[in-house]
């Protein structure tokens, strides 16, 4: 359909794919670019992150989560796993933080979402550390929760949905994920008091646009054709092919989640008995989106490993 309408970039198609995002998400806006990366470092870069600034994440991550960080100039501070877990180790997290933290960036493995509880209660127990270097970190007055949710679109933590839980959240979209764009991502946020929304939506339109104040769909408007480059910024905007990829999964996407969800539980059957540390992807208060099945194999080495698989 986006190939027949002779409209193929950025245009109603990505627009209404951000509009179903956000609505699954139960945020009111999401943002939709070229990856989960770029979603991660252009909302760092609005964050004002930069030099001399600490960004503290997850040791068990894909590289993105770490290099976004380095591009932005600020130092990566790793919080390794929790014994007996696949998750950041929480009672270190809060010993992580120091005046130089800006943003904490928790890992959602495998579409399983984090203990935001435990995250927000560190952040709030190191609030008089925070020296905020803007506008928008002195409307929040305190680090600041991203959540790389590359893996956990569709997932649900205490009865609500990734997506409206961390102050920030970014999806990927790439070709393996459940959901694909083939090359795609979204960020999402949560309503704050002091910051404006449809602002904050402007800002991504300008940095992921060579910080062109208009849009392609934007300019064909009667008398738009004028615009302006407000700064050097980057080219990593969702296309309408992209998107309408993402559309027509969207409509079968519960069918896919219930789907992984059957074979989960297949799988957690079959390993009843052996000896082995299965991920946790469903319980009374939460749901996972069912990306993988990570299995620890206790007591056994690297090779044993790598012999299994």
């Amino acid at each position: 359909e986006a190939l027949r309408s002779g409209w193929i970039t950025t245009g109603p198609k990505t627009k209404e794919f951000e509009r179903l995002i956000a609505m699954c998400c139960q945020t009111e806006q999401a943002v939709c670019l070229n990856s989960a990366t770029a979603c991660m470092e252009l909302i760092l870069r609005v964050l004002g992150v930069g030099p001399g600034d600490e960004v503290i994440t997850s040791a068990y991550t894909y590289t993105a989560t770490a290099s976004v960080t380095c591009h932005v100039g600020a130092k990566v501070v790793m919080v390794d796993t929790a014994p007996d877990s696949f998750e950041m180790d929480y009672d270190k997290l809060a010993d992580a933080i120091t005046e130089r933290t800006k943003v904490v960036l928790p890992v959602d493995l495998a579409g399983v979402v984090c203990d935001y509880d435990k995250i927000f209660a560190a952040v709030e127990s190191k609030k008089h550390l925070f020296s905020p270097a803007n506008d928008i970190q002195k409307a929040y007055g305190r680090v600041i929760v991203l959540a790389d949710a590359a893996h956990a679109f569709g997932a649900k933590w205490h009865g609500k949905m990734c997506g409206e839980i961390a102050d920030f959240t970014s999806f990927s979209f790439h070709a393996v994920k459940n959901l694909t764009t083939a090359e795609g991502g979204a960020l999402t946020w949560r309503n704050h008091d002091g910051v404006d929304n449809e602002s904050l939506y402007k800002q991504f339109q300008l940095l992921s646009l060579h910080g062109q104040n208009k849009d392609a769909l934007a300019k064909t408007r009667l008398g738009a054709w004028e615009y302006d480059i407000v700064a050097p910024y980057y080219k990593c905007n969702m296309t309408d092919v992209m998107a309408g990829i993402g559309l027509a999964q969207l409509k079968r996407y519960p069918e896919m989640l219930y789907r992984r969800r059957q074979i989960i539980e297949r799988y957690n059957e079959g390993l009843k008995g052996c000896d082995v540390q299965v991920l946790d992807h469903f319980g009374d208060d939460h749901s996972s989106s069912g990306h993988l099945y990570l299995v620890r194999l206790l007591g056994e080495d690297v090779e044993y490993r790598n012999a299994v698989i």
